[in-house]
């Protein structure tokens, strides 16, 4: 007897069981726990999934900023994710692995040791391994995404950071040369990582042994927006970072990313490379992911349809 009813609750459950293995993730905006074995920490990946999704929809990570506020991030990308036909992915990144501004805006690529160092304003001596960088675990969620979750076509994916999260987004195009990623769209970063080994890490390449020639040219040849906002202009009463490494780069956001790009347009040409970075300006908008979301949702949809 209590093996017939075994069998018979077996039954029931196998098509639910299937199902979970299979992926089909309900449309609309929701959540979902990824495992990631590289860390053993759980990775809550807040998504939107438009009612037209398709395996064409084109997946678009959405990195959130220094509150860590992923869902908020997705929230502000659903409307324009409805209209562009966009399958967004918003994974947090938890202060635990990825801790302080070292661990999340600085990509985890160093293994911190001081509070200074763990606020990415010193640099630590000591290299992680490539699994416990943030920037790997977004190739980890694009497999088990197609893997697990939905059916999808695409072999590669859009990211789009703002403010700490287009810190994240620059650095990422710098180390992730053989990332399976169309387009990288960096909003309104507070500051960057010049690529200039006469300046020490964070601010600049110098110390970091695995920049090299050969990086620095994939990292040219990245296709990657520098998107601002034309108001994004204020420089008190802001979090944007400002010390003399940082002020070097240009008073506000606007002139930063600016100088940005022409020190990367500079490099390129020197070391006659391809360089496929753009800047744009979208007038009037300041420092707001809300504002900088529909244009980035419009540039996605167009790239993605050509």
């Amino acid at each position: 007897m209590r093996r017939l009813l075994f069998l018979v609750l077996l039954l029931i459950q196998a098509p639910w069981a299937l199902a979970a293995t299979t992926g089909g993730l309900e449309s609309g905006a929701g959540q979902y726990q990824y495992q990631d074995p590289a860390t053993g920490h759980a990775v809550t990946v807040y998504y939107y999934k438009p009612n037209a999704y398709s395996a064409q929809t084109p997946i678009v990570f959405v990195l959130h900023g220094l509150r860590r506020n992923a869902a908020e991030y997705r929230d502000s990308w659903a409307d324009y994710a409805e209209q562009n036909n966009l399958m967004v992915l918003a994974p947090l990144f938890e202060r635990d692995p990825y801790r302080g501004a070292a661990g999340y805006n600085l990509g985890n690529v160093f293994h911190p040791t001081t509070s200074l160092e763990a606020r990415g304003r010193a640099k630590p001596e000591r290299l992680n391994a490539r699994p416990q960088w943030a920037f790997t675990l977004v190739e980890r969620l694009f497999s088990d995404f197609e893997a697990n979750r939905e059916a999808n076509n695409n072999p590669r994916y859009y990211l789009y950071g703002h403010g700490a999260g287009a810190q994240f987004a620059h650095r990422f195009a710098l180390f992730m040369p053989e990332a399976r990623v169309e387009q990288i769209i960096v909003a309104n970063s507070g500051w960057y990582t010049m690529p200039d080994a006469s300046i020490e890490w964070p601010y600049g390449t110098g110390g970091v042994s695995i920049v090299d020639d050969a990086l620095l040219k994939s990292f040219y040849a990245q296709h990657m927006l520098l998107l601002s906002g034309g108001a994004d202009t204020a420089t008190t009463n802001t979090v944007m970072r400002q010390n003399r490494y940082t002020n070097a780069q240009g008073k506000n956001r606007l002139v930063r990313a600016q100088n940005y790009y022409a020190v990367g347009q500079a490099n390129a040409a020197a070391m006659n490379t391809p360089f496929h970075w753009q800047k744009w300006t979208v007038p009037g908008v300041g420092h707001s992911d809300d504002q900088m979301a529909p244009f980035a949702a419009r540039y996605i949809a167009t790239m993605a349809a050509n």
